[in-house]
């Protein structure tokens, strides 16, 4: 069973349970058609004695005792209708003297039922060679001078109502089948309707598994139910699962590309120094430039393992209330020890502005932009970083008056390991501004770029007041 497909287990239980709520159906039937069936002959029963009660009179009369349709009794005559005194579907009446004496018609249980009393107007049954009567007694008030009351008593086989009761199991047995295949026929058409989306999902993930496109998407057209949702969470995945590996194919290529620099440098001094006797502030030049390698490899590295972690895993980043004047202060305030070019680094922060955000991005963020200033300010240059809140908005500003950035540059900037010119380029990953760029992004915030060659530059991070 684990190895059959879902189409045939959903047909198959399909088909168990549609014969079992038929069995209960059919069974339910029966019994309420038997007790239906009970009462109506029984009702039947009653109604006919009562037509014969108001068919039977008295007559008095002395003469002729041939006459038809008269039955002579006591003084008179009973006239009696013939054409209802006979069996009519099983059911026979008798007329009866107050004795016991059968005056007329028919009782095919006279014996078995002469010793029984009458009593009027009561439905009871007596069981003959195992099949049950029902019986019901009607007393006439006829005004007969010295007589007592006569008596009608009728009775049924429940024979009449098992005799129906076999007709309708015989048409159940032909109706129910037809019907039980024609439900499995379209619940299997159902199910593989139900199915089709599934097994586009199932061909779409084979063709993904058998190459190395993963652009391909499963069409979940206009459906809004389970398998239309799951359509739409497969290609989610997909798309993650697409923007996973082209991250690792850009990890991969940037690491190979930046990482060859250093790496030759590092082997070309190694090989320098190694090719002959050196002096001791030779060797000391030779691991200097090493260890500068190194340190711009290690740097590097941890830049992009940084930057690939929030491409690939933005949920890991928990985002809470945090106070952004204290967060600034803490960590702009150490950067003015840095010192660089003789640059002097100011710092202005409102109180008590809050945004919406993650503290461990935040102070990348600004670390990454105060390096930046620092790296490309002019000698004895001005950093200034502030934060002010106006309206629904926080606006972090870093400002400097360095080198600035040509107008066909401040496009791409952000961009991953973008260069521009030269005096750009000597120093950094070429990743500090597009983490800033990120980071951003996972705030919800935008960046506005003031700058212009020679005149400095201003980079404004502007996010939604909490």
């Amino acid at each position: 069973m684990r190895n059959r497909s879902i189409r045939f287990k959903m047909s198959l239980w399909f088909t168990v349970a549609l014969a079992l709520v038929a069995g209960i159906t059919l069974l339910a039937v029966l019994m309420a058609s038997r007790m239906v069936l009970r009462g109506t002959i029984r009702d039947y029963l009653i109604s006919t004695v009562e037509e014969n009660v108001d068919n039977i009179s008295f007559v008095s009369y002395q003469g002729d005792t041939h006459i038809y349709g008269y039955i002579p009794y006591s003084s008179g005559f009973l006239q009696i209708d013939l054409d209802y005194m006979e069996t009519v579907n099983d059911v026979s009446t008798a007329l009866y003297a107050e004795d016991g004496t059968l005056l007329y018609g028919e009782n095919p249980l006279s014996r078995q039922t002469s010793q029984i009393a009458f009593s009027e107007s009561r439905t009871w049954n007596v069981k003959v060679n195992g099949v049950r009567y029902d019986v019901y007694d009607r007393k006439l008030n006829l005004d007969i001078p010295g007589e007592k009351s006569l008596w009608i008593r009728g009775l049924v086989p429940e024979t009449r109502s098992a005799d129906q009761l076999k007709e309708i199991i015989r048409l159940s047995l032909i109706i129910l089948p037809v019907l039980i295949l024609l439900a499995i026929l379209s619940g299997y058409l159902v199910v593989d309707k139900l199915l089709a989306p599934i097994q586009r999902i199932q061909k779409t993930a084979e063709d993904i598994s058998a190459g190395d496109d993963l652009k391909k998407r499963i069409d979940p057209g206009k459906n809004q139910d389970e398998v239309g949702r799951l359509a739409r969470v497969f290609n989610q995945m997909l798309d993650r699962l697409e923007r996973s590996f082209e991250t690792e194919r850009q990890f991969t290529s940037d690491a190979s590309h930046e990482l060859r620099t250093p790496t030759s440098v590092i082997l070309a001094q190694s090989e320098y120094t190694l090719a002959k006797e050196r002096t001791p502030e030779n060797y000391k030049e030779a691991l200097r430039v090493i260890h500068g390698q190194g340190e711009k490899m290690k740097t590097l590295i941890t830049d992009m393992l940084d930057y690939t972690r929030m491409e690939q895993s933005a949920e890991r980043y928990t985002m809470e209330e945090l106070d952004l004047s204290a967060l600034v202060l803490q960590t702009a305030e150490p950067m003015k020890k840095i010192q660089d070019k003789g640059i002097v680094l100011e710092v202005k922060a409102e109180e008590g502005l809050k945004v919406q955000g993650n503290a461990e991005l935040l102070t990348r963020l600004l670390q990454n932009l105060i390096s930046n200033a620092y790296r490309y300010g002019k000698e004895n240059g001005h950093i200034q970083v502030s934060l002010t809140g106006a309206d629904q908005e926080v606006k972090l500003c870093v400002s400097d008056d360095g080198i600035g950035i040509a107008p066909e540059d401040q496009k791409r900037i952000f961009d991953r390991f973008y260069r521009v010119d030269g005096a750009r380029s000597g120093e950094g990953t070429g990743l500090g501004l597009a983490i800033v760029k990120k980071a951003a992004e996972l705030h919800g915030a935008r960046i506005d770029l003031s700058s212009a060659p020679g005149e400095g530059s201003a980079f404004t991070i502007i996010f939604k007041k909490n």
